[in-house]
């Protein structure tokens, strides 16, 4: 009778175990894989601003994850390393041509795992000013009764709407549409992608839930200076043209920026003239009239909040912290 009842529940329950499974890894059917040199992408991440993480969030004296740069996350996938988030860490990407939300996958983000199994994990979030984001609902199956160790196995098919569900060369594919919002104006349009680092612990006080609740189980500790979610790149798939109707890519980056100690610092490797920085009402907060051979303008300290780099040569919107 017990074999008799365990069939029964078996029946009842399969089902819904298979329709829980999610898209495998790449090269499988039905993947959602797409591999760095697709002919679907038609730009890059064209600026970064990054928080790092610790190498090990339950020890803080650990140290910081150092390996690559903001730089290592902009232009095509494979074309510059990669930078590693820590522990928690992240990492806010900005694009000139907005990405948009058409039929299909809208952009896709590459990590740098070597197989299918060996997966570190990000939250991806979407926002139109650089202050209010949207994270795209994640779901993880993976199971939490035992930790996963740090080069420990993760399964593709347990995974959905989390970066780095695919080795490399491919990237994870998002859509815009699987946000889910009730507000009476949603943005049509998105300037900047945040990826953050999925803490894989087991354990409650230190680690990430999905967008269910459930607690992420990925490879951990990691405390060593790759640490965490490694970013290669970001490919668009649908655009708004915004500034131009040309692809930007690494080689035409003309100004970078990022927050540091508190302050703002301009990289120009053209040589302006001279900038304006406004405020996201239109009103004027700084200005630099000449930057003669000067690589590095330091800005007096702004407030949290979205703001316009404006030169000769381009536009640019970025956020203070």
């Amino acid at each position: 009778m017990l074999k008799f009842r365990a069939s029964i529940l078996f029946l009842i329950f399969y089902p819904c175990y298979l329709l829980s499974q999610f898209a495998p890894a790449a090269g499988k059917v039905g993947s959602t894989a797409i591999p760095w040199d697709s002919s679907c992408f038609v730009n890059w991440a064209y600026q970064a601003q990054s928080a790092v993480g610790y190498r090990d969030i339950s020890q803080p004296d650990s140290g910081y994850a150092n390996v690559g740069s903001e730089e290592s996350a902009l232009g095509e996938a494979r074309s510059a390393g990669v930078i590693s988030l820590g522990d928690s860490g992240s990492i806010t990407l900005y694009f000139p041509n907005p990405i948009v939300n058409q039929p299909g996958y809208d952009f896709a983000v590459f990590e740098n795992a070597f197989n299918d199994s060996f997966l570190e994990l990000a939250h991806v979030e979407v926002s139109l000013d650089g202050v209010k984001f949207y994270r795209i609902p994640s779901e993880s199956l993976t199971p939490t009764q035992v930790q996963t160790p740090a080069f420990g196995s993760t399964k593709a098919e347990e995974i959905h709407n989390l970066a780095g569900k695919y080795r490399m060369p491919y990237g994870t594919p998002f859509d815009i549409s699987d946000l889910d919002t009730t507000e009476s104006f949603f943005p049509t349009e998105f300037y900047w992608v945040r990826i953050q680092d999925v803490v894989g612990c087991i354990n409650p006080r230190f680690g990430t839930t999905d967008s269910k609740g459930r607690i992420i189980n990925d490879p951990w500790p990691t405390n060593f200076g790759g640490s965490g979610f490694d970013l290669d790149a970001i490919g668009v798939i649908h655009q708004r043209d915004a500034l131009s109707s040309r692809q930007i890519n690494r080689s035409d980056a003309t100004t970078f920026w990022f927050v540091q100690n508190g302050l703002v610092h301009i990289h120009s490797n053209k040589g302006l003239d001279g900038f304006e920085i406004f405020g996201n009402t239109g009103e004027k907060i700084f200005e630099k009239k000449k930057l003669g051979d000067s690589k590095d303008v330091i800005l007096p300290p702004l407030a949290s909040g979205a703001y316009i780099f404006k030169s000769a040569y381009n536009q640019i919107r970025f956020i203070a912290p």
